[in-house]
C-alpha cells in the first residue's frame, strides 16, 4: 500500500524504520516491550499514526507500506506495544496468517 504522507521523524531512533532484508511482520505475542510514560518520542509515533489515519481515512493502519517516494517503511515495534498498553490502539490481533499487519486507533467509530 502507498500512502501519501508527511511523516515526523525522531532521530535517532526512528519510530518509523525503512523496511531492510530481513524485515517480516511479527505475530501478536512476539511485541514484547513493557509500558512506559509518555516521552518525546512516543508522541512523534502517535502524530505519526494520526497523520496515516488521516490520510487512509480510517481507523486502521498498516504496520507496513511504502511511502509515496518508493521507500518500504514499517512502524516501530516497541512503539505498536507501547501504544497497545497505553490503549491508544486496540488490542494486536493476527490476521489469518498468523501476524499483525494492521493496528487501529483505539478511538470510537463514527
Amino acid at each position: 500500500m502507498v500512502i501519501d504522507v508527511e511523516l515526523e521523524d525522531y532521530l535517532p531512533s526512528p519510530v518509523i524504520r525503512t523496511c531492510g532484508i530481513g524485515y517480516c511482520r511479527l505475530s501478536a505475542y512476539q511485541f514484547a516491550d513493557r509500558a512506559a510514560r509518555l516521552t518525546a518520542r512516543q508522541g512523534v509515533f502517535y502524530r505519526n499514526l494520526i497523520r496515516i489515519a488521516e490520510r487512509l481515512n480510517r481507523l486502521d493502519i498498516p504496520v507496513d507500506f511504502e511511502l509515496s517516494d518508493g521507500s518500504k517503511r514499517y512502524l516501530d515495534r516497541g512503539c505498536i506495544k507501547i501504544a497497545e498498553l497505553s490503549g491508544f490502539i486496540r488490542r494486536l490481533r493476527n490476521d489469518h496468517t498468523g501476524v499483525v499487519s494492521t493496528i487501529r486507533l483505539a478511538m470510537t467509530d463514527q
